[in-house]
């Protein structure tokens, strides 16, 4: 696994998805002040934006899964190595040839309006979301029939064997809700009931969303009274009221430029680890010149993906050249690369393909679709910049976020497109990203071994031979070259100085954005004054 950048970590970009990390937090680290202390008091939370509602499983919107963990449990959840552990599900076993999952569930867990917490809960949840835009639809679609044959035991049995099941059960779209209840209202919204570290409070619209601590939460914790979940859009404004005391914490995307700067700053902390997200250059196969085997190669051996992380990341992250995310590795080849900087080899290349320099020393003029979200636009510059070094004058078309969807992942309107995202927490997401298949894939890409691979490695239920089988998907994928990868992402948390006990890692570790509880985060009162 390639080692990340030791100053300092890149912010992850585009989709920002993981797994808990409250129990791993609870077992593996030294308790903080306030938890040794007694705890208490507020933590206020910065958002880019209010959630259009707090459906945990909803596709609609992202904000939502920042509140979800600490709403809301799931039946397993990822520890900060990407293992499996215990949540609402205590222990679970595997029968039939991998076609049967047991959950044995906690016992004594309720609900926040104190409903017992049964197998039928868990089997009502399921059983909705089938048939419904989710997260989770290509695991319930793997879900042949559901058994509760006790209040405290659930049977999953599917329709055929898929070892990614418990990983993405402990992804998104998989928290356990309630059987339907009677409604309560706030704010215009429908008050969400969990079993998580914390419950509903209020929501006053424009303003806030408050949870209190859920003092019969079955694991340890909560240390804090409240959340409060305030709304700041801007960006550069989010750092300055995390510096002048009007919030803790901040949830946010700054541009890389910053990052630096907000370091120095004594008031704030900027707290980096390791994520699943990586960023990479796209090629539409479909047209030319991108069909030809030697294009994408020369594409690959002109970018200097070093300079590339410090000129348009400020090195925060590591320079990527696998084909999967490093952070799960388990599933990571080190040795599927990428082709290294060799300019001159990536002349020759060109010239062998027919594209050969005109007066101006231009090969050929190929679009780069790039969404104008941070730090796409500045990856995009900076590989723009590599490439005509070598002839090729590369056209930046910059769009929105929606309309990248539209004309990359739907008409397939492009040469080369700029993506970044998760790839974990299941190498699985390799079918989404590469799979013939695939929807989500819209570089045209189709490798029979390739798929067979990934099949392979989603039936064997031996770690090993789904490892043997997802390095051979790599070494497929770094022979064919249907993308360049350029950056390995990492997170970054901005909040005060005095804040203390977030669940970080200090190991390189699969390491979520915001899928893990707050419930480990605990403010030292006493470097303030009390709590805010």
């Amino acid at each position: 696994m390639p080692k990340l950048h030791p100053v300092s970590r890149l912010l992850r970009g585009a989709v920002l998805l993981a797994a808990a990390l409250s129990w791993m937090a609870c077992e593996r680290r030294a308790p903080s002040f306030l938890e040794t202390k007694g705890g208490g008091g507020d933590f206020r939370i910065l958002l880019p934006s209010e959630p259009q509602d707090l459906d945990p499983n909803s596709t609609r919107d992202e904000l939502s899964l920042v509140l979800a963990p600490n709403l809301y449990g799931r039946l397993v959840m990822l520890d900060a190595d990407a293992r499996l552990r215990p949540d609402l599900a205590a222990s679970w076993d595997v029968g039939q040839g991998g076609l049967e999952y047991t959950f044995h569930l906690r016992g004594g867990v309720r609900w926040h309006d104190g409903r017992p917490f049964t197998s039928a809960d868990v089997r009502w949840t399921l059983e909705h979301l089938a048939g419904k835009p989710s997260f989770a639809a290509e695991t319930i679609r793997r879900i042949a029939a559901i058994d509760t044959p006790d209040e405290r035991t659930v049977v999953l049995r599917l329709r055929e064997r898929w070892a990614p099941l418990l990983a993405t059960l402990a992804g998104d779209g998989t928290f356990i809700l309630p059987r339907p209840g009677p409604r309560r209202l706030a704010g215009g919204h429908e008050v969400p009931v969990g079993t998580g570290p914390f419950q509903f409070a209020e929501w006053v619209p424009g303003q806030r969303i408050v949870l209190t601590a859920n003092r019969s939460f079955y694991r340890p914790g909560p240390f804090l009274d409240r959340l409060v979940y305030l709304y700041e859009p801007d960006s550069n404004r989010s750092p300055e009221r995390l510096a002048a005391g009007q919030a803790d914490y901040a949830v946010l995307r700054p541009s890389p430029a910053q990052l630096p700067r907000l370091a120095r700053d004594p008031r704030l902390r900027v707290v980096t680890s390791p994520v699943d997200g990586r960023y990479y250059l796209a090629f539409n196969l479909r047209r030319p010149p991108f069909g030809d085997l030697r294009v994408r190669q020369a594409i690959n051996h002109a970018l200097d993906r070093p300079a590339l992380l410090e000129r348009a990341l400020y090195g925060y992250g590591a320079a990527a050249y696998g084909f999967y995310t490093p952070a799960v590795a388990w599933a990571y080849s080190p040795d599927a690369r990428a082709p290294e900087l060799e300019p001159d080899r990536a002349r020759s290349l060109l010239d062998a393909a027919g594209l050969a320099p005109d007066a101006r020393g231009v090969r050929f003029s190929p679009g780069l679709l790039v969404a104008d979200i941070t730090p796409f636009q500045d990856i995009a510059r900076v590989a723009a910049d590599q490439l005509r070094a070598v002839g090729i004058a590369v056209r930046l078309e910059s769009v929105t976020g929606p309309e990248w969807m539209v004309k990359g992942l739907k008409r397939h309107d492009f040469d080369m497109t700029l993506i970044g995202g998760r790839q974990g927490p299941d190498p699985e997401s390799l079918n989404m990203r590469f799979g013939s298949r695939s929807l989500a894939q819209p570089m045209g890409y189709a490798n029979p071994a390739f798929d067979a691979a990934l099949a392979e490695g989603a039936r064997a239920l031996d770690l090993g031979r789904r490892a043997r089988a997802y390095f051979r998907a790599q070494e497929i994928l770094a022979r064919d070259l249907p993308i360049a990868p350029l950056a390995e992402a990492v997170q970054v948390t901005i909040c005060r100085r005095e804040v203390t006990g977030l669940p970080t890692v200090e190991g390189q570790g699969l390491v979520p954005t915001h899928e893990y509880s707050l419930v480990r985060v605990a403010r030292a009162a006493a470097s303030s004054g009390g709590p805010p």
